[in-house]
């Protein structure tokens, strides 16, 4: 059984989309993020979505504090929903990076995600980091990596999940994470199709990853298809249209429903799971992967968990 989540992008409400400025009585930005959170929670809901990416805005290190009421609320309404909170910051969040400054940055960035975790009483929720900083060889990135986990708060510790990349860790360089760390990996679809130099099969590595979460921890993975259609660049001063090919790794729009069936075909027997949509098409994606697995994949359209609600 799975559920499916998406990040921080909504294209599906335009009514979501408020004014940056805070409305008049609004007591400043953070609280407009709130109030925009709480519409987007209720949206998400009554599609019956398992899960959502916090937008990284609401952790900016603007020394601002949530207000308490209400991040008290929307946690409780992500709950009612069965919508699993989580953050996922950038890659300059690197706690590997050979520079102390960009280490000690990327530490208060995942404290400040761990306190919004905490605000929301989101005991679920995940930090998705990669290890970052493989200058100067993998071995010393990855104890670097540990190193600085290690001076995260408990807090901070519990929410953090290490997720394979595309070019440097993939889920088997992660494993010594995983063992010395106890933090849990994070198996990406497309990062596997893209880096596993260790040719492991789609059910190996996906249960690698699986048996990294302790008991009590609902796995999460990244799902997401690669883009294949090219751009068409007009042409100028007389020359004709350019194709520009799709690069390397880049996020579809929507997903492959046949990818996506092979691979939940593949986690049979590997238990209850999450799955974080990574296309570009956000929700609406996640509405068409549905309504296709249910025309071509009806096995695996049933798989998925009933809305909360």
């Amino acid at each position: 059984m799975f559920r499916l989540g998406i990040g921080p992008r909504i294209l599906g409400r335009a009514a979501l989309r408020r004014q940056t400025e805070p409305r008049e009585g609004e007591p400043g930005p953070q609280a407009s993020q709130q109030l925009q959170l709480r519409d987007a929670l209720r949206y998400l809901g009554g599609l019956g979505v398992g899960g959502y990416r916090l937008p990284d805005t609401l952790a900016a290190p603007d020394g601002t504090q949530p207000d308490a009421a209400l991040g008290a609320a929307l946690g409780a309404q992500a709950r009612t929903c069965g919508i699993r909170l989580s953050f996922h910051p950038g890659l300059h969040t690197a706690l590997a990076a050979p520079d102390a400054a960009v280490a000690q940055a990327a530490l208060a960035e995942v404290e400040r995600c761990a306190a919004l975790l905490d605000a929301l009483a989101a005991a679920d929720g995940v930090i998705v980091l990669h290890v970052g900083g493989a200058q100067g060889g993998h071995e010393a990135a990855l104890a670097r990596f540990a190193a600085r986990h290690a001076a995260l708060s408990a807090r901070a510790r519990h929410y953090v999940a290490v997720e394979a990349d595309d070019h440097s860790f993939d889920i088997a360089a992660l494993l010594w994470l995983a063992r010395t760390c106890r933090v849990p990996l994070i198996f990406d679809s497309l990062h596997f199709q893209l880096h596993n130099p260790q040719r492991l099969r789609l059910d190996e590595a996906l249960g690698l990853a699986l048996a990294t979460w302790p008991a009590g921890r609902r796995p999460k993975i990244h799902l997401s298809t690669q883009r294949t259609e090219a751009h068409l660049r007009p042409g100028r001063g007389g020359r004709g249209d350019q194709i520009i090919p799709p690069r390397r790794g880049q996020h579809a729009d929507f997903l492959n429903p046949f990818e996506v069936a092979a691979l939940l075909r593949q986690a049979h027997g590997l238990g209850q799971f999450d799955i974080m949509i990574e296309a570009k098409a956000a929700d609406l994606a996640l509405l068409r992967l549905r309504d296709d697995l249910r025309t071509l994949a009806p096995d695996v359209a049933a798989l998925e968990e009933p809305p909360h609600v």
